[in-house]
């Protein structure tokens, strides 16, 4: 008989340390998803209400593409993203000419242009304009510019890159 009884609570041990482990497993996940949930923004970031940026005029060659840029909204602007497309059946610009600019105070981004000195954050004030010349060489005929301006914001105690995208400024040209 106690034989049978050693077997009997060996087994029961090893149940008991299954349950555990998962218990355990279970909890750490648990805890784990509360701590990455506090990582995720709640609300996405977007520019103030009444940021806004316009094409004022533009001039074409067969090389050059010069735009006037104009904020004639309320808030400060630290740069823009800017796309073409060379289909005028488009409706959505896709080639981003960014890479392209050719002045020399105009910071060139990865995907954008930030205006102003290297330090400066918003520089382009309202009431204000910005001559941007785009290199198109080699390109062929341009139909459709599309804009979208971005800002430095601070949210949470950290300076972040806010992009614009409610305030997206289409302009349909012949270059």
């Amino acid at each position: 008989m106690n034989t049978n009884n050693r077997k009997s609570k060996k087994g029961i041990s090893v149940i008991v340390g299954y349950v555990l482990l998962i218990s355990f497993s279970a909890l750490m996940g648990v805890f784990v998803y509360i701590w990455l949930n506090t990582y995720i923004p709640q609300e996405e970031l977007n520019c103030p209400d009444g940021t806004s940026l316009l094409i004022q005029n533009y001039t074409c060659t067969s090389d050059i593409l010069t735009i006037v840029l104009r904020n004639d909204g309320k808030f400060d602007i630290g740069g823009y993203f800017i796309y073409a497309t060379d289909s005028p059946e488009e409706e959505l610009a896709t080639i981003d000419i960014s890479k392209n600019n050719t002045q020399n105070y105009s910071i060139r981004t990865p995907s954008g242009v930030k205006l102003g000195l290297i330090g400066s954050k918003n520089s382009l004030g309202p009431n204000e304009e910005e001559i941007e010349t785009y290199n198109i060489t080699g390109r062929s005929m341009m139909y459709l510019i599309q804009i979208i301006p971005m800002r430095w914001q601070e949210e949470a105690n950290k300076e972040v890159v806010v992009t614009c995208k409610d305030v997206r400024i289409e302009k349909r040209i012949e270059c």
